[in-house]
């Protein structure tokens, strides 16, 4: 292996821990040789090769995203380039010097990314032309989605960020508190009068949740769940069935536990918002909270993990009590759940067939017109093909190039307050460019951020130490038809310990102009996926490693042997037959899905301002904008963030 050089200012080394979206996170023999939790033990973690490629991605689907589905070993394989110092000043490698000179240029094409091209495209004279750079075959970052033909129906399904929350009528339009998602809904001319499939040929009332994670919690009581608790002496099945409808009288564990889970699940006091709560929260983990506050037992620790690692990726030990109090998750003199979770209590849970690909979607044909097919409408938006033809031509007031990994990022001239401009250089179909342009924004995240830009402030890169991260991993697994699920009278399943994840669900499609999905046991349907990787008891940066060692050294083959085994061991005894009804697996692999927020991450410590704080104040003509700054990862902030730093730099021509 070559020696691995410096591509930072403070002379820290690309290795395996620096990267997602471009190169991979430690899974050497130190970490292998650690104490691994029992999880870890059992699913033994392989060290991943240099290169990676079909054998690692697997199956992709069809249709646009066939070629895209999570990190793609075309952007691994750059990234360990990377690593290598492939792109140092002092290495022999020809660089491009394409003459091509920008108003500005914008790094990532994903939620943030486009909220600072459709800033540009809003404020922006046409003459100042905007170039996106982005490094996947396909835009959009986490929200895209996974397309099947099973049989001749269409099957869509999100690779990752999907639900989002809209008012049930115009009054809630109108409301003080509407939320940036809602604000941009507006904007983009989205029609909030969202239409669903019709359940078929059942006589059993299940119910469908309309998201891939919010049926174990925010949506349970109005989806059919069923906790599946092992196997009993006799070898059966052992099941609770919406026990939220029972208030968890039908769960293991003690008499006190299950009252416990009941009394916490149940916390519904409305108060305002104090700072002073929610400072003094940011100094405690929700475990903390749980156990040492409320005084309740690690049963409802364990449960509350479930849900916050398959929203955040990390478990309640770990986690600012302020981010679980910002997901929804019960506090006590905080907002009620419904409030937190959904706006006011009349607003509605929504997912477009591919998740947040609806909204981005919507942005792109605002900010490239010919991007697709078809007029500015929602059919056409949703259902056409993507005219990648288009999204690069001269004429484009903003052009995005996709496949194109940018590798440094440098002021030109002596220093950031005398600079006039912005070197990018970046590695495409295994060459390497370099652009100019008056202005800059990094709407990438953190760990790529402080290596990429050179010269970085001591403060910014800093404060970018102060950030965690997850992994996350979604598989969308199509199946013949579902009466595995049907006979049990669920939707949506969720168990604590085995062989993969520990939640699926069969979402309630939504209709979609010419897309006119069927939800009928007799026909293919999706099953859902989100799989965390966390191991209590461990720091959050340990747990960081290891999923991305698990999730990142595991093949395709090894990960749909345990996901058959899961389905089989689930519904065996209600007839499913992996080896028959399994038409296709698609996995999307994220290696830093989550900011995973500890305790003083939203306020800081010691008086410090939070590290968001220091980020945004930006570098000369460089502004940072992602979802991370917000603490939480969601669509609607991360174009906020991507608008404030076009307006940030604003005072440079």
């Amino acid at each position: 292996m070559a020696k691995k050089k410096s591509l930072s200012s403070k002379g820290s080394h690309i290795t395996r821990r620096d990267f997602v979206n471009t190169t991979l996170l430690g899974s050497g023999a130190a970490l292998l040789n650690m104490q691994a939790p029992a999880f870890a033990q059992s699913h033994r973690v392989r060290p991943l090769s240099d290169s990676v490629g079909s054998n690692w991605y697997g199956y992709g689907g069809v249709g646009d995203y066939a070629s895209s589905h999570g990190n793609n070993p075309e952007v691994v394989n750059t990234g360990h380039n990377m690593r290598d110092g492939k792109y140092e000043d002092n290495n022999d490698i020809e660089i491009i010097d394409l003459d091509e000179s920008y108003d500005l240029i914008i790094v990532g094409a994903g939620m943030a990314g486009l909220g600072a091209a459709y800033e540009h495209r809003k404020t922006a004279k046409l003459d100042q032309k905007c170039l996106m750079l982005e490094n996947h075959p396909v835009f959009g970052g986490v929200a895209k989605r996974n397309e099947f033909e099973i049989e001749g129906h269409l099957l869509i399904g999100p690779q990752g960020a999907n639900g989002f929350s809209a008012p049930s009528n115009e009054e809630g339009l109108r409301n003080p508190n509407v939320t940036s998602d809602v604000r941009y809904m507006v904007e983009l001319g989205i029609s909030m009068d969202f239409t669903y499939a019709e359940l078929k040929n059942t006589d059993k009332n299940i119910r469908l949740a309309k998201d891939s994670y919010g049926f174990q919690y925010w949506q349970e009581s109005i989806t059919s769940v069923g906790y599946y608790l092992g196997k009993d002496n006799q070898g059966n099945a052992k099941w609770a069935f919406d026990p939220i409808d029972q208030d968890y009288s039908n769960m293991d564990g003690s008499k006190q536990d299950k009252l416990d889970l009941s009394n916490w699940r149940n916390f519904n006091f409305e108060t305002p918002d104090q700072p002073e709560f929610d400072k003094w929260l940011d100094t405690i983990t929700y475990k903390q909270y749980i156990e040492d506050h409320l005084g309740f037992s690690k049963y409802v620790t364990r449960h509350a993990d479930l849900i916050l690692a398959g929203s955040v990726g990390l478990g309640s030990d770990t986690l600012s009590a302020n981010c679980a109090k910002g997901l929804g998750m019960p506090i006590k003199g905080g907002k009620t759940v419904q409030q937190s979770t959904s706006g006011p209590s009349d607003w509605v849970r929504h997912s477009f067939p591919g998740g947040n690909d609806g909204f981005l979607r919507h942005f792109i044909k605002k900010i490239i017109p010919n991007s697709f097919k078809g007029s500015y409408n929602y059919n056409d938006i949703m259902n056409e093909k993507i005219q990648f033809s288009e999204l690069d031509k001269t004429t484009n007031q903003v052009r995005m190039r996709l496949r194109s990994t940018v590798v440094k990022v440098e002021h030109e001239g002596e220093s950031s307050e005398k600079s006039t401009g912005v070197i990018v250089t970046y590695a495409r179909n295994n060459k390497t460019y370099r652009v100019k342009t008056k202005k800059l924004v990094m709407a990438t995240a953190g760990w790529v951020n402080k290596y990429v830009v050179k010269g970085l402030p001591e403060k910014i890169y800093s404060a970018y130490d102060q950030f965690n991260h997850a992994p996350f991993l979604v598989a969308n697994v199509a199946v013949k038809n579902w009466h595995f699920m049907e006979k049990l009278g669920i939707s949506s399943c969720v168990w604590r310990d085995g062989i993969f994840g520990n939640s699926c669900n069969i979402r309630l499609p939504m209709t979609v102009g010419n897309y006119q999905p069927e939800i009928d046991p007799d026909k293919p349907a999706l099953v859902t996926f989100y799989v965390p990787f966390y191991y209590p008891g461990l720091d959050m940066a340990e747990q960081g490693m290891r999923g991305r060692a698990e999730l990142f050294s595991t093949s395709y083959a090894d990960y749909e042997k345990k996901i058959r085994a899961q389905m089989q061991e689930l519904f065996g005894e209600t007839g499913f037959d992996a080896d028959e009804d399994i038409s296709g697996i698609i996995l999307n692999r994220w290696g830093h899905a989550y900011v995973t927020p500890q305790p003083g991450f939203f306020f800081g410590v010691q008086g410090k301002p939070a590290p968001s704080d220091i980020i945004r104040e930006g570098f000369g003509r460089i502004a940072f904008a992602h979802s991370e700054l917000q603490g939480m990862q969601h669509w609607g902030p991360a174009a906020d963030e991507g608008k404030r730093a076009v307006r940030q730099l604003s005072i440079y021509s």
